[in-house]
């Protein structure tokens, strides 16, 4: 792989910037969903509504999360670092290093995750996800900081998504926080899918406070790419 000044290269073919960053947000933004409906219908979940996470179970569903996921965590490793690496030369500043490495921090732990699967490997797998949703959130805000474009579309996009991730992490947390509070008995690491059928009640909740989390961190990732297009018209004006 070699870095361009508009893109990378790997052997004779050239992905551009815009692909990577474009790339970097479709993918999840497809392949959450599709496992999710193929993990539904096929008859494996539990209840509806569930979290993302339980649509990476044994069967169809598994191969899509994990092979789309674990994609989109190197790509977005990648697409921190071609940000940084685009912006770096206009006005290269100590925000936009923190940028980089929260991507590639988020990338790496999504990469993970998509190997680490709520029923085999829970604590790695909140672990990993927790990192994934805050630092998340906290890419999302250095983004509209650290980026000297002075897109209004984007930013208007990025603050609203900001708002809903952070509204959003707040409900999911708390309620799940307070369902799983002295269910110590219930054997939460002996079995997830036990547990999850307890507290399908802040499941109900908390799912599509995720949901929405989910989308509003990809809104952010699209909002970049709306940064990225500007930025290339103006150079090329």
């Amino acid at each position: 792989m070699k870095h361009e000044e508009n893109g990378i290269r790997f052997g004779s073919i050239h992905v551009p910037d815009e692909l990577v960053v474009r790339t970097s947000w479709l993918l999840p933004a497809t392949i959450v969903p599709l496992s999710m409906v193929i993990h539904l219908l096929s008859g494996n979940s539990r209840d509806f509504p569930f979290f993302i996470s339980e649509a990476d179970y044994p069967g169809v569903e598994r191969w899509v999360f994990t092979i789309g996921l674990a994609i989109a965590g190197l790509l977005q490793m990648i697409f921190a670092y071609r940000v940084w690496y685009k912006y770096k030369i206009q006005k290269p500043t100590k925000l936009l290093v923190l940028f980089l490495m929260c991507g590639l921090c988020v990338g790496a732990n999504l990469f993970i995750m998509s190997f680490a699967n709520m029923y085999d490997h829970l604590k790695l797998h909140v672990l990993t996800a927790s990192i994934v949703f805050q630092l998340g959130i906290v890419w999302a805000i250095l983004s509209h900081f650290a980026l000297p474009g002075k897109n209004k579309p984007g930013k208007k996009i990025r603050i609203y998504a900001i708002l809903i991730s952070v509204i959003s992490y707040i409900v999911m947390s708390q309620a799940i926080a307070r369902a799983v509070a002295g269910l110590d008995d219930y054997g939460l690491e002996d079995d997830t899918i036990f547990t999850l059928d307890r507290i399908q009640y802040a499941v109900d909740v908390a799912a599509y406070a995720e949901y929405a989390l989910f989308v509003a961190l990809i809104m952010c990732l699209y909002s970049i790419e709306k940064d990225l297009l500007a930025e290339s018209m103006s150079l090329e004006e």
